[in-house]
């Protein structure tokens, strides 16, 4: 999009939707290209959803299923033990029951028989003369496991949303977005999600209204748990089912698990974060049918005490984790795994319900892609987490033939491996590592949306932001770029004085949670340069005692790159010496703002009297401080006045030394090609 379109649109979202100029910024940064696309965006509904029937197999599964209840027919939904899999069972048992349908659910214990379609349970569901199996968040990769269910005259319909990997399963029909070759026009549902487009689907043919509001309540929650990308049709349903719960909540179960969590208000992340882990602590330890009890039940009393069960289920797999991760964290540390690209740890008899967590912990901590494995009777159960831009997935997939199961997604995943075959696994996925360039995603990088000063901190922007809800993975929380802020004070809090605390301007408080430490590098500044500072960071409201104010989350804080010697001698060099300097650095993965490089006549004058009263007694890099002149304009101006014939200088020990040399001809520094070279670059 060329800047005069982009100004043309941005003026006509912010006149039609009366927004301010940051927030149409942000929306056409985001790949908002029409004020139509924006409005979706801003107000979604229950018109942005797909037609459920744009599913390949959507037809003959509908119709099989109607079939079975015209038939008397018994079904199965045989779920996930997960939020995502318990939740899409409550929703479809929630539907079908209350339609005359003939159905039960199995859900397997974690402990027991572990992920997935197992014959153990397929045989007992099948003696039970039940003759229609409906998966619910797996089944994609259970051809085995579907061919008994064939041999035994037992339909298998498999609704998922998992990878697929080789031939697909013969089961009656398939309801995944990830099949190759699908049509339908998103590829993110979680398992809920797909059982929702089922639900839908079979209320058009049926004519009978569906409780929308308690199936979007229940999908919402499980999008986010499930750590699916919020956008397009996931998007629209966490913010109609956040709209829903916030105003008059319909399911029972969540808004039981909202009391006990002492939330009035709910936001997306308090589903991934609050609620979320509560649901997932009973399939954790086994008890997954307590969370289709409690999205299924109507008796408020025994709900409430329900939920009451599962907060404290959660609790103890909070201390159960903290025990393994600790002792997870000791091996990666003693054994120096941290060293690898990718960190495969592996213990003895570690809970499998709390592996999953404890590879998230791990993977914030290093930043690498992570395996852990827990070993009981020579069998291996493994929770994966990867960084983005590297597929989990893929590597597992290299060395499929060492496990004797595995599924999952590009950044989580999961498998089953005898013990014999864990170095082979370990060797061959380290290679493929390798093979794909993995340490290029190794780098920790921030996005941003908008740069901004700090008179921009006000009500107004924080409320545009907050249009931008509900956020989480491929919708991130609006993060800004605070530039040169003034920084009135700044401390540390905390009992290790780990979090960082300062005042700007305008009494607006900031906070950094785990950046203690650079309280310690900003003191060392001058003050003349204090306000070189650069911050990322997200508008926030400080509620005390009912008194609101507005305050920024610190989620990075660094001093702008220019100030640090080290870096400003790179970037004058490679400015130098090469022809498109653009082309050479990384100016977003080292957080240099182009327009921070700008360099005038008068700064260069300024340097060149610098220069002149030094003697012979040479200039520091950081002399200019007082000035404010930065290293690295301090250097760039030296290299401009050398090409103009102006000084000749050489650095040593970190001083520049130089000699005036006198010429009566008149320069013009404009006309250098440094000059020229540096405008061309930040201009472009």
């Amino acid at each position: 999009m060329g800047k005069n379109q982009y100004a043309a649109l941005q003026k006509e979202i912010m006149t039609k939707l009366q927004l301010g100029n940051r927030s149409s910024e942000i929306l056409i940064n985001r790949g908002i290209q029409s004020v139509e696309a924006a409005t979706r965006y801003l107000n979604p509904s229950l018109a942005d959803l797909h037609d459920p029937f744009l599913f390949e197999d959507m037809e003959k599964v509908v119709e099989r299923i109607l079939k079975a209840q015209e038939t008397h027919e018994k079904i199965c939904l045989y779920g996930d033990y997960d939020a995502d899999g318990t939740t899409g069972v409550a929703i479809l048992l929630n539907f079908l029951q209350s339609n005359g349908f003939n159905v039960s659910f199995f859900i397997p214990n974690r402990l027991i028989t572990g992920y997935g379609l197992h014959q153990t349970p397929l045989q007992t569901i099948i003696d039970e003369g039940i003759t229609l199996l409906i998966t619910v968040d797996n089944g994609i990769s259970a051809n085995e496991q579907i061919d008994f269910c064939n041999l035994n005259h037992l339909d298998v319909i498999v609704t998922d949303h998992h990878e697929c990997h080789g031939i697909l399963p013969q089961a009656y029909g398939i309801i995944n977005p990830k099949v190759p070759g699908s049509t339908y026009p998103f590829k993110d549902l979680c398992g809920a999600g797909v059982a929702f487009k089922l639900v839908q689907a079979l209320s058009q043919r049926l004519q009978v209204e569906m409780d929308i509001q308690n199936a979007i309540e229940c999908v919402a929650l499980a999008t986010v748990a499930d750590l699916v990308s919020l956008q397009d049709e996931n998007r629209s349903l966490v913010s109609i089912g956040l709209n829903y719960l916030n105003t008059n909540p319909s399911n029972l179960g969540i808004r039981a698990l909202m009391t006990v969590s002492d939330l009035t208000e709910l936001k997306a992340w308090h589903f991934g974060f609050v609620l979320g882990p509560k649901i997932n602590a009973a399939g954790r330890l086994g008890e997954a049918n307590h969370i289709v009890a409690l999205l299924t039940g109507s008796d408020s009393v025994k709900l409430m005490d329900l939920a009451h069960y599962l907060s404290e289920e959660n609790r103890k797999r909070q201390d159960l984790e903290a025990t393994i991760l600790a002792e997870a964290l000791a091996l990666v540390e003693n054994e120096k795994l941290f060293r690898d690209d990718i960190i495969i740890v592996v213990g003895e008899n570690w809970h499998p319900g709390v592996i999953g967590i404890v590879a998230s912990r791990i993977q914030e901590k290093y930043f690498n892609p992570v395996i852990v494995i827990s070993v009981e009777n020579n069998i291996g159960k493994a929770s994966c987490r990867s960084v983005e831009g590297f597929s989990i997935f893929a590597a597992l997939s290299s060395c499929s033939d060492c496990f004797t199961s595995f599924g999952g997604h590009d950044q989580a995943a999961g498998f089953s491996i005898k013990t014999e075959n864990i170095k082979e696994m370990s060797v061959r996925v380290k290679a493929y590592g390798e093979s794909v360039g993995i340490k290029k995603y190794l780098v920790k990088t921030y996005s941003y949306d908008a740069i901004i000063d700090d008179a921009e901190i006000t009500w107004e922007l924080l409320n545009e932001c907050a249009r931008f809800e509900p956020c989480g993975i491929g919708n991130p929380g609006v993060q800004l770029v605070l530039n040169h802020p003034e920084i009135k004070s700044m401390g540390t809090m905390g009992k290790e004085n780990n979090h960082l605390r300062l005042m700007l301007k305008n009494d607006i408080r900031g906070v950094g949670f785990g950046l203690g430490d650079f309280n310690e590098k900003f003191q060392e500044l001058p003050k003349s340069v204090s306000n070189t500072v650069k911050m990322l960071c997200r508008l926030d409201v400080n509620d005390y005692q009912g008194n609101k104010t507005l305050q920024v989350l610190i989620k990075d804080i660094k001093i702008n790159p220019i100030w640090q010697i080290d870096t400003a001698m790179v970037l004058v060099k490679t400015i130098v010496q090469q022809q498109n300097p653009k082309a050479e650095i990384d100016f977003e993965a080292v957080a240099i703002n182009l327009a921070d490089l700008y360099l005038d006549r008068e700064i260069v004058k300024k340097v060149y009297l610098l220069l002149k009263k030094s003697n012979d007694h040479g200039v520091a890099l950081d002399a200019g401080d007082k000035a404010q002149i930065s290293p690295f304009h301090l250097l760039m101006s030296c290299e401009i006045l050398r090409e103009v014939g102006l000084i000749a200088y050489r650095l040593k020990e970190g001083l520049i030394f130089s000699k005036i040399l006198e010429t009566k001809e008149k320069k013009d520094i404009q006309k250098t090609k440094l000059m020229i070279k540096l405008v061309k670059m930040i201009s472009e």
